[in-house]
């Protein structure tokens, strides 16, 4: 983006004889339509992407209202029932398959206890000795993620493993609700180990149980 507004600068000063309130129009114009572009490609995405992973979960509302946080320059985002909605730090995010993960996690959140159910645990996430029912919550969203973009996106999962020390930056150092970036990269390349030692299908029932049950 800085190379980008570089060359914008260049360009308006040697290309245009106007004074530099009007240079600065230009200028701050063609940043908020780089944002919108940003903006645009990151909803396609969500529609054309993310929402079709979760097509084999029926009894599910996958949210459909995508709402920007404009004034949020950290990477973050959230869905709830009916509406998904991202930071300005995620949009301007350049690795996309970091942002498909992200997108994919807070959908993935809605999915857990359908997930659940489906293997015959219990309806909710409960504490276990070694992990608290928040970091669970956490785990199980990266695995339902994970799992989603490696069998059905290969493209995306093979860039994403290039871009795991990136998202583990991102992912940051944990906290009481979250697990930290390496832990969190960890459980990911479990599952990516045991799905090519086996199955995509058993290493993720085998892994979400584990979790489930504080087994990790």
């Amino acid at each position: 983006m800085k190379k980008y507004m570089y060359f914008m600068l260049f360009l308006v000063f040697f290309t245009c004889n106007k004074d530099s309130k009007e240079n600065k129009t230009e200028v701050d114009e063609d940043q908020e339509t780089c944002a919108l572009d940003k903006e645009d490609k990151l909803k396609q995405l969500y529609n054309a992407t993310v929402i079709p992973l979760f097509s084999g979960y029926n009894d599910i509302d996958i949210p459909t209202e995508f709402q920007i946080i404009e004034d949020e320059m950290g990477i973050d985002a959230g869905a709830s029932f009916g509406y998904v909605e991202v930071s300005m730090g995620l949009i301007n995010v350049s690795e996309e398959s970091i942002q498909l993960f992200a997108l994919t996690h807070e959908v993935a959140h809605i999915a857990t206890l359908s997930q659940a159910r489906l293997f015959n645990l219990d309806g909710y996430v409960s504490s276990g000795p070694e992990t608290n029912e928040y970091r669970k919550s956490e785990y199980l969203a990266d695995l339902i993620a994970i799992h989603l973009i490696k069998s059905q996106e290969p493209v995306y999962f093979e860039s994403l493993t290039k871009n795991f020390q990136e998202l583990m930056n991102i992912l940051g150092s944990g906290s009481f609700t979250h697990p930290s970036g390496p832990n969190r990269i960890k459980a990911m390349q479990n599952y990516i180990a045991l799905s090519n030692a086996k199955t995509e299908t058993i290493a993720f029932k085998a892994l979400y149980i584990n979790i489930w049950e504080d087994k990790m």
